[in-house]
């Protein structure tokens, strides 16, 4: 068990890395220097790397300095649908520590081989800040660490943490960030005509007879490209796959 002097001196090393992580934000003039602080700050406090990870309908995206491999894997595999940080920070919405191994007992076989595959890239722990985005979206700021448990968690001013991820997103909103990694979105070219029909304003039904389909084929489509892309109607589907440049 820490001792209480220990745990004083990580609350205030914790407090201090909120505070520098505000001056970055504040300072960065575009994403390469932004970038750049982000990772130097995580070196200085001793954590082995960050994740920005945007998730919205349709668009999940990261900004990290996580090695190549892990991000690229993380989202080929569709990681997200079961990551314990990410299902965590939707639930409990405030700053938070975690361990990968801690709570073990508790943990599903899925999660205790997230954990596991995440430790060959020395992600252990680490402190998690998410924000609510608009259309119930969220964003998650992560630091991580090779350590297994840091003793932080009760230390977090959690209004303090919020406002300053907040005002991260924002700054990385503005400077328009390229994303490191981003969930690949894709249209067979069956679904690329559906969608630029129902773009055009048809109906599933006109679409179907259009392409001399049954209704359900087209219906079924749409429905399946809405439960791929956590999308709530056709009207969002089509708007995703014209920002992405897919009709």
């Amino acid at each position: 068990m820490p001792s209480r002097t220990f745990i004083a001196q990580k609350g205030t090393a914790l407090a201090h890395w909120l505070d520098k992580l505000l001056d970055i934000t504040a300072i960065a003039r575009d994403q390469n220097s932004l970038k750049s602080a982000l990772s130097d700050l995580g070196e200085r406090f001793e954590f082995t790397g960050y994740a920005y990870i945007v998730l919205r309908f349709g668009r999940t995206f990261a900004i990290s300095n996580y090695h190549p491999d892990w991000q690229d894997h993380y989202f080929k595999s569709d990681l997200k649908s079961m990551d314990p940080v990410i299902k965590q920070a939707k639930k409990v919405r405030r700053a938070f520590s975690w361990s990968g191994e801690a709570d073990r007992k508790s943990m599903s076989k899925g999660e205790l081989a997230f954990f596991a595959d995440a430790a060959d890239f020395n992600i252990r722990s680490g402190v998690t800040i998410p924000i609510t985005l608009p259309n119930r979206g969220t964003a998650v700021l992560t630091f991580a660490s090779i350590k297994p448990q840091l003793e932080v968690d009760h230390e977090i001013d959690a209004i303090a943490a919020a406002s300053t991820v907040a005002q991260l997103h924002s700054r990385i909103e503005t400077l328009q960030a390229t994303p490191s990694v981003e969930e690949p979105f894709y249209l067979s070219p069956k679904e690329v005509a559906f969608a630029r029909w129902l773009e055009l304003g048809k109906t599933v039904q006109d679409v179907a007879d259009v392409e001399e389909v049954k209704y359900n084929t087209v219906r079924k489509a749409m429905e399946e490209l809405r439960r791929r892309y956590d999308l709530c109607n056709n009207t969002q589907l089509v708007a995703l796959a014209i920002r992405r440049g897919l009709i």
